[in-house]
């Protein structure tokens, strides 16, 4: 009996297997990399983002209308005297020596209202005046928006405390011609009282006199 043949048949038999073996494990990537795992970052990342809250709703009281009838007011006394037109029937209160302010009785909060201020005491320009308010109103404010500044003016939108929606126009003038800021006025309003509190603040700062000036007029 030839016993070669079926040793040489199990020895390819193991060669074979072997081989194949060998080939399927060159094509496998053992690398196990050195270092502790750790998450992979996103390419670009997403942050949740919490929604802004909406303008709380705004007081229904009618809107405040072009064209009031005006009387003549005077603040102050001696060389800080002041005179201007202001809203016939409107209560006032003086919230300090130099500063009064001047609203409609029965309307509501958040609705609109008028500030005078005299600020010739704190020896500034015009122009650092309104750098000054815009620091401020950013610094102190939210949701601050400069809409206009002109060169002794500002108007702006920003949300109240309450967290109402306001647009305000405020005015500086140099009554005596001295490069100094005497006086600052501010007409604060909803959006639908743009029309009439833009027609206020320009009627009241275009007809203000300081102590030395003409007489006042109520456009």
């Amino acid at each position: 009996m030839d016993w070669r043949g079926p040793a040489v048949l199990v020895a390819l038999l193991a060669i074979g297997t072997g081989s194949g073996y060998a080939a399927s494990g060159a094509t496998r990537d053992t690398t196990i990399g050195t270092g502790s795992a750790a998450p992979v970052p996103a390419s670009n990342p997403e942050f949740p983002v919490e929604a802004e809250l909406p303008p709380a709703k705004d007081p229904d009281d009618p809107a405040l209308q072009p064209g009031l009838q005006m009387r003549t007011e005077t603040r102050g006394s001696g060389k800080f005297e002041i005179t201007f037109p202001a809203p016939v029937g409107w209560s006032t209160n003086a919230n300090a020596t130099n500063e009064w302010k001047w609203k409609e009785p029965g309307t509501s909060n958040n609705t609109y209202v008028m500030r005078i201020e005299q600020i010739n005491s704190q020896d500034i320009t015009v122009e650092d005046a309104i750098d000054v308010r815009i620091e401020r109103l950013e610094r102190e404010q939210e949701d601050v928006d400069i809409l206009d500044r002109g060169a002794d003016s500002l108007e702006y939108t920003y949300r109240s405390n309450e967290g109402n929606a306001r647009h305000s126009f405020m005015r500086w003038l140099d009554l005596d011609q001295s490069g100094q800021a005497d006086v600052e006025i501010v007409v604060h309003g909803r959006e639908r009282d743009v029309p009439g509190t833009s027609d206020l603040i320009r009627r009241v700062a275009d007809g203000m006199r300081g102590a030395t000036g003409g007489v006042v007029e109520t456009p």
